[in-house]
């Protein structure tokens, strides 16, 4: 796991607006440190994608600056961000498009010429923590959702991001797919990957995320705690996680369990459990 002394990401004062129209966020500044499970939440059309999209360098800030592991964003080769900085879409369907599965994956590395050697052991490699051994010579357009996304993540984790943007991750999975993507982000997070999420999914996010930001009116809230979910946020329409909603009303709202963890241990300390 790398250890680094400045941020991966950092931004300051950044304003992004659409052509004609009102800013879509305005002088917002944030930090995402190394290896950290950040989650970017926010109603629908708050500017989550298109703000991740800055990050990226794929939009153009009004005003403000992006600094990559240090560096400006705009300073950066093309090519190298592209090989740091990964992008997972909310639809698979638009991210695989190869004849193949194995195609598919392989697409990044031959743009970039990489080693025959080094794509052979990361195929063999990726294949395995992504349980998708099996579908290398399968058309992706024909696998279910679950297998669609795993596959979208091999084709930018064969390139070895630093850090890995993911839209709405668990979008179209079932219960078993959704725990099957949370155990393989898990995973990632161990080899020491940094991972910034945009969910709606706020029983998700309390459980998953160390760092969250909220999104919402154009303004940035960064809190490094899971507090956020307990003020029943405008943002959040009143709804909070269904663990601090089945306690809700019962005990105060500072108390209130916002993961399962939390809840078991608010449970031990009642009588006669």
């Amino acid at each position: 796991m790398k250890s680094h002394k400045e941020s991966i990401i950092k931004v300051q004062d950044l304003t992004y607006s659409y052509q004609d129209n009102d800013n879509v966020f305005e002088q917002i500044s944030f930090t995402v440190e190394y290896n950290k499970k950040v989650v970017l939440l926010g109603p629908n059309g708050a500017g989550k994608s298109t703000l991740m999209y800055n990050l990226l360098g794929l939009h153009t800030p009004d005003q403000g600056n992006i600094y990559f592991e240090g560096q400006e964003i705009n300073n950066i080769k093309e090519s190298k961000l592209r090989k740091k900085m990964a992008y997972i879409f909310q639809n698979p369907d638009d991210q695989i498009f190869a004849p193949t599965v194995k195609e598919d994956i392989l697409f990044g590395p031959k743009q970039y010429n990489f080693d025959a050697n080094i794509i052979k052991t990361e195929i063999d490699r990726l294949s395995k923590l992504l349980n998708i051994e099996h579908l290398l010579t399968r058309n992706p357009r024909q696998l279910s959702y679950g297998e669609k996304r795993r596959v979208a993540l091999a084709g930018v984790l064969i390139m070895n991001p630093e850090i890995i943007f993911l839209d709405e991750p668990l979008a179209f999975l079932d219960p078993q797919g959704k725990k099957q993507f949370i155990d393989i982000l898990e995973k990632l997070h161990n080899q020491g990957k940094t991972l910034f999420v945009a969910t709606h999914d706020l029983n998700f996010a309390a459980e998953w995320g160390d760092y969250f930001m909220l999104l919402n009116d154009g303004k940035l809230d960064t809190i490094s705690q899971r507090d956020v979910f307990k003020k029943q946020n405008s943002a959040f329409q009143g709804m909070v996680p269904i663990t601090a909603a089945v306690f809700n009303g019962f005990i105060s709202e500072d108390n209130l369990p916002l993961t399962i963890k939390d809840s078991r241990n608010l449970l031990r300390k009642l009588p006669d459990f």
